[in-house]
């Protein structure tokens, strides 16, 4: 039975000599890094920017790269073509994502879609030049699909109001997820 099993013994210590490194090469990402990446409030379109603060409202999870796409028709020639938010999470707290993702695709079946992508990471030798590091980003993403203008809006303020629900439960957790 999975009770009577010492938790220390689950925890998954592999060898990583075969990749050339003696740790985990999955980045982690720290409370300082979020203060960082947060910094600049302006990096983040203003018509998804409610959705990037609910992302951020999670203690572990913070947002890196976004575009509100389709969400304000008369802006939507100066974005890309899909509205997303793409997210990291501090102190390898993926569980708290993965639920959150999970929970968004439950509610919200085929009006959302849901990733994990593992990048590459780099060191920013100069503004023209990178090195790779051998490590990995998890790289978890939201993306909205287009709907009818009216149908769009109210299907936004909800996926918002469920992040901010999931934020509150999920800071309530252990102090691993505080800041």
């Amino acid at each position: 039975m999975l009770q009577n099993i010492d938790k220390r013994k689950l925890a998954f210590n592999m060898d990583y000599s075969f990749l050339g490194i003696d740790k985990n090469p999955v980045t982690r990402f720290t409370f300082e890094d979020k203060k960082k990446f947060l910094q600049d409030p302006g990096a983040i379109d203003k018509g998804i920017k409610e959705l990037a603060d609910a992302v951020n409202s999670v203690n572990v999870l913070f947002t890196m790269n976004s575009c509100q796409g389709f969400l304000i028709e008369s802006e939507r020639d100066e974005h890309c073509q899909e509205t997303y938010v793409d997210f990291y999470v501090v102190n390898h707290q993926d569980q708290i994502a993965n639920m959150l993702l999970t929970s968004l695709v439950s509610k919200f079946d085929a009006l959302i879609d849901c990733k994990l992508v593992y990048e590459a990471d780099y060191n920013f030798i100069s503004e023209d030049e990178v090195e790779v590091n051998g490590f990995v980003n998890l790289r978890y993403g939201i993306k909205l699909y287009e709907l009818r203008p009216d149908l769009m809006a109210t299907t936004y303020r909800e996926i918002i109001e469920h992040i901010k629900r999931f934020a509150v439960a999920a800071n309530k957790q252990p102090s691993e997820v505080s800041k």
